[in-house]
């Protein structure tokens, strides 16, 4: 429409200019305005709507992206406060998680305090009982021994009633004489005496007799005492058992079972290095002494041996010397030589899949609640602590970098800088760390490397 009506101005325009009368110029000067006139209204009629639409739609996509940034902020700002919330939710999520582990590690050190007055309770019970019986066995014989004295010191006051006629004051009188009244005067006298002995003895035994009775009477005392003190704290190791139960639970409530228990077992054997390096930078000044003498001590052993062979004798080692040169000399290669420190069922080998890419660096043995875990061999304690992920460890140092690890134990018998032997009870096999059933971790290290334990084992 527009074209046509560019096309009739121009036609109108190039018919003005081919004219050359003035009368039709002033003519063609009228039509020319009136043309104009026209293009205007044209143009005003078809290019303002289309101005007009244009510019609301401007302002309709201008207020629809002011809208739409409104509503990014507003779901960023929502995003910010959502992810917020999540870190201050895990924050206190770890915060719980530490607060139960701390109580585990306090209720488990309850347990082995228990276990321990428990283990010193029974242990005295047992030789109390022993004793009662040494003494219910010496009233027996003392009894025994009074009845006899009675029944002769009965008979001899018969036998003294029915001679009652020849007694020495009348012989005496009489003044019967000869080998015959002698006799019966000598017999007298030795009824006499027998009387006295039997007599003393007997008072003997019965205050023997009282005195063993009373003793026996204290010994029931303590025994009934201990029985009360053994049942209380047997309800207390029920009760600390019972909150271990609750927070393992809560725990387990807490953990995500993949990556964060793949984290925290990582985060378990870090603190058992660090803690076991602690220990031994702590208890280096002393093992660098010890080595030096046991280098000094093996010097003169060999001296010695020399000196001995020279006549024909042979030297034999001192308590001290074997003790040191056992606890300084390492484990030596795996033989099978050393004792296991508890039997029982193999759970875990050294080097199944424990979780994700971790391998168990020890081995778990399934054991009864409470029997002993002894030492493999000589050593010295070198940590007896609660660990996370191990519960209560003790690591026994054997010389020559090499120790021995023992975990999950109900209570702990050794102290820090104890020399041990072989075979010396210094746990008791528990579940702490968190552990489901009774059994003892157990793991060698040579060097700072955990090496497969079972081939310095002997076989059962």
């Amino acid at each position: 429409m527009i074209k046509k009506t560019l096309f009739l101005i121009t036609m109108i325009v190039g018919h003005i200019i081919g004219r050359r009368n003035t009368l039709l110029i002033r003519q063609q000067s009228i039509c020319f305005m009136l043309c104009v006139i026209l293009y205007s209204s044209l143009f005003y009629s078809y290019l303002l709507p289309f101005s007009s639409h244009a510019a609301d739609t401007l302002s309709s996509e201008k207020k629809t992206n002011n809208k739409n940034q409104v509503d990014n902020k507003v779901q960023l700002k929502n995003l910010q406060q959502g992810i917020e919330e999540k870190e201050k939710s895990v924050k206190k999520q770890k915060q719980q998680h530490q607060t139960l582990l701390e109580r585990l590690r306090q209720q488990e050190n309850n347990i082995a305090q228990v276990s321990r007055t428990l283990r010193e309770i029974q242990s005295t019970l047992t030789q109390l009982n022993k004793d009662m019986a040494d003494v219910s066995t010496s009233i027996s014989q003392l009894e025994k021994q009074q009845s006899i004295q009675q029944t002769l010191l009965a008979k001899q006051l018969n036998a003294a009633f029915k001679q009652g006629k020849h007694s020495a004051l009348r012989l005496i009188l009489n003044g019967e004489a000869g080998r015959r009244d002698e006799r019966i005067l000598a017999y007298f006298n030795y009824l006499n005496h027998a009387r006295t002995r039997s007599i003393n003895t007997l008072k003997k035994i019965r205050t023997d007799l009282a005195r063993q009775k009373k003793i026996l009477v204290q010994k029931k005392h303590r025994q009934t005492t201990l029985l009360n003190e053994k049942k209380e704290q047997q309800q207390k190791w029920e009760t600390a058992r019972t909150a271990r139960k609750q927070t393992l639970t809560s725990l387990e409530k807490s953990l995500q079972k993949d990556q964060q228990s793949l984290t925290e077992l990582k985060s378990n054997e870090r603190r058992l290095r660090n803690k076991i390096a602690n220990a031994e930078r702590r208890a280096k000044a002393r093992a660098k002494k010890e080595a030096q003498e046991a280098a000094r001590m093996r010097e003169q052993i060999k001296a010695k041996k020399q000196q001995a062979e020279k006549t024909g004798s042979q030297y034999t080692l001192s308590e001290n010397e074997r003790s040191l040169m056992a606890r300084t000399g390492g484990l030596g290669p795996p033989k099978g030589q050393t004792i296991w420190p508890v039997r029982g069922e193999i759970r875990h080998r050294f080097g199944e899949a424990l979780q994700g890419e971790l391998r168990w660096k020890g081995m778990v043995i399934a054991a009864t609640e409470g029997r002993e875990v002894r030492a493999i061999a000589y050593g010295r304690v070198l940590l007896a602590d609660w660990l996370q992920g191990y519960g209560l460890m003790v690591v026994v140092e054997h010389g020559r970098g090499d120790m021995s690890l023992y975990g999950y134990n109900q209570s702990i018998l050794v102290n820090v800088g104890d020399e041990v032997k072989a075979g010396q009870a210094i746990a008791l096999v528990g579940s702490s760390g968190g552990q489901g059933q009774p059994s003892l971790y157990f793991e060698i290290r040579r060097q700072g490397q955990a090496m497969n334990p079972q081939p310095w084992l002997d076989t059962p």
